[in-house]
């Protein structure tokens, strides 16, 4: 037996099609939404246990800084030089390194950005 829908029923039936499918549209763009929020944090909160495990390797590896002064340039070297870190985390999540030199009276400290190379002296003469 065929079953004929009147042009109303059809009408009614496409109607409550979309809107179901425009509810599940919504329903998986709060889902992506939610998903992108936590990668990124996860991503940022990774990249920050790294980087506080760098400056520890730092302190520990050179005793470098010499005084607050030196710390303080440091972190105002690596907070200018953000380059994409959510991207770069993928890319080796590098952080600027230090060179130290030792002369005859202390140890010059220079930091250089990995990913631009830029360079700076952050060393406090005032400390030796």
């Amino acid at each position: 037996m065929k079953t004929v829908c009147s042009s109303i029923e059809l009408t009614e039936l496409v109607h409550n099609t979309v809107k179901y499918y425009e509810e599940k549209v919504k329903e998986l763009a709060e889902e992506n939404k939610q998903l992108y929020e936590d990668a990124e944090s996860i991503v940022r909160k990774n990249y920050e246990k790294r980087i506080n495990n760098l400056k520890k390797q730092l302190s520990l590896s050179y005793g470098q800084f010499s005084s607050q002064k030196e710390l303080d340039a440091y972190h105002d070297f690596e907070n200018r030089h953000m380059h994409d870190r959510l991207t770069s985390l993928y890319n080796g999540g590098r952080a600027p390194y230090l060179i130290p030199t030792r002369t005859g009276i202390g140890t010059v400290l220079k930091v250089v950005c990995p990913i631009c190379h830029e360079s700076e002296d952050i060393t406090d003469t005032g400390a030796w």
